[in-house]
């Protein structure tokens, strides 16, 4: 109880004071605002978190920024609000590594980890605009170091571009592990094929491409490849030039090894461990993974890609901008995923990796961007909390809290949900497991900490962090799996 005490002081005295323009003083953290103007937003949201989602009857609480971050033991956190395409504020709270003293700012960089996809997108889409690949032929027709293996799925129909962007191409191989930094790295071509020192499985092509949506960081790997290929320019360099800097990203960038020492280090697990060595892994997998950032730059990307829809002189021109955020959810984007929260379309991609968890959500008309990237495993229920408190304050539905109306099951229903759920059946312990206690159901694991289970229907459940889950059954009817946002599937052990 001492060691959480005084890990809540010093998250506390961690906390900047408000500032009028980008300042740095002895003992505070930097930050970026437009003039003050927000200063009141800023405290309400510092002292208003919220979880992303209540039960109707059950009155939510309301925690500080500082409380939370304890709580969740996440050492630092960064954010940044653009609105109408300008930087509103920027803030960094805590520190680069537990238990040191040194503050993150606002110019902290941070692994962004999956944000890299939606910037590999836009990369990727300046070659269909110089008419150097064509979104819908054959991506086997411009890759030259390597092919996608032909099979019976590719012979129903051949992997496009479109399908790499939208997750759509049947490819395998969900995510990456990343490397010691003091390791040899993989190829790319290695990483494809699952050749040593590539520590993931062969990338190959197990769906019929377009059928449906499956994530796949196996994916962005083809589309890094294929950069390369037609560019005949490395890929870092190839973002850096067509990307970042027409942007005016001027601290963004795919090092694996990061040349300057303001730096946030990972964390790992539930004790948010401080990782070993240099504090963070390596990526070649850099399209998928590989990006560093700030939340200022990733919103002011966001207001360029919403700028793009509407103007030809953006980054990429209207045509191509209208079909990486289209203006309906139902429809398939190109690197961001897509929401309707009922105030307009919203273009999103969370981000983890070892160590790192991320968050950038942008209104298409332009009128919003957030960014909340933690140097932490646990960050992700710390960047929801933070992300319903500003769009409480500001009055966004994107990711603001939300009251939803729940429905009690039969008991016979609730025995059956309960039990263990992991990634396959020959697992050795569960991911999470779901229980009944006094009536009613729990879950509890590693993708969240003992949290009521509200049902909303026989098949559909949330939690009060905002993650929502959906109970598959099988022929049966009994209950056979359980997915989670629709990117993580679960089978349920016997």
């Amino acid at each position: 109880m001492a060691s959480a005490l005084l890990a809540c002081a010093a998250l506390a005295v961690a906390l900047p004071h408000t500032a009028s323009a980008r300042a740095e003083t002895d003992g505070e953290n930097r930050s970026v605002e437009a003039g003050g103007a927000h200063d009141d937003k800023i405290a309400t949201i510092e002292q208003g978190l919220r979880p992303a989602l209540g039960a109707k009857g059950e009155p939510g609480p309301v925690w500080t920024l500082a409380e939370r971050m304890a709580h969740h033991r996440v050492p630092a956190i960064s954010i940044a609000v653009a609105i109408d395409g300008e930087l509103a504020w920027a803030k960094a709270y805590g520190v680069a590594q537990a238990e040191g003293s040194e503050a993150v700012d606002t110019d902290t960089l941070f692994q962004a980890a999956s944000l890299s996809k939606p910037v590999a997108a836009l990369a990727a889409l300046t070659l269909v605009d110089e008419g150097r690949v064509d979104l819908d032929a054959p991506v086997n027709d411009y890759l030259s170091s390597w092919k996608i293996q032909q099979n019976a799925f590719t012979a129903q129909r051949p992997v496009t571009l479109r399908h790499l962007l939208s997750h759509r191409a049947g490819t395998t191989v969900h995510g990456f592990r990343g490397y010691d930094i003091a390791k040899v790295y993989p190829s790319s071509e290695q990483v494809l094929t699952g050749e040593a020192p590539a520590n993931t499985q062969p990338i190959v092509v197990d769906k019929v491409p377009g059928e449906s949506r499956r994530y796949s960081g196996g994916g962005y790997q083809i589309v890094q490849l294929l950069i390369e290929d037609v560019a005949t320019t490395p890929f870092a360099d190839y973002v850096t030039s067509h990307v970042l800097e027409p942007s005016g990203l001027a601290l963004s960038n795919y090092d694996y090894v990061q040349s300057g020492s303001n730096v946030a280090r990972g964390h790992r697990g539930k004790a948010s461990q401080p990782m070993a060595e240099h504090g963070y892994y390596a990526y070649p997998e850099m399209a998928a993974a590989g990006l560093w950032t700030t939340p200022s730059e990733l919103v002011l990307l966001g207001g360029k890609v919403a700028d793009a829809r509407r103007n030809s002189a953006g980054l990429v021109s209207t045509e191509l901008a209208n079909q990486l955020v289209p203006d309906s959810a139902d429809d398939p984007g190109l690197g961001f995923g897509l929401n309707a929260p009922g105030d307009g379309i919203v273009f999103v991609h969370n981000g983890h990796n070892p160590g790192y968890s991320a968050r950038w959500f942008n209104y298409a008309d332009g009128r919003a961007s957030v960014a909340i990237l933690t140097n932490s495993d646990t960050g992700g229920d710390l960047i929801r909390e933070v992300a319903s408190a500003i769009g409480h304050v500001y009055g966004w539905r994107q990711d603001a809290f939300e009251e939803r109306e729940t429905i009690s099951l039969p008991a016979e229903w609730q025995d059956a949900v309960s039990g263990g759920y992991a990634f396959d059946r020959e697992a050795a312990s569960p991911i999470v497991e779901i229980e009944v206690e006094d009536g009613k159901l729990w879950i509890e694991g590693e993708l969240a900490e003992r949290s009521s289970f509200y049902a909303t229907s026989r098949t559909e459940f949330f939690i009060a962090s905002g993650l929502n889950f959906t109970v598959e059954l099988g022929h049966d009817g009994d209950v056979e799996a359980l997915d989670i946002e629709g990117e993580i599937r679960l089978v349920k052990l016997d």
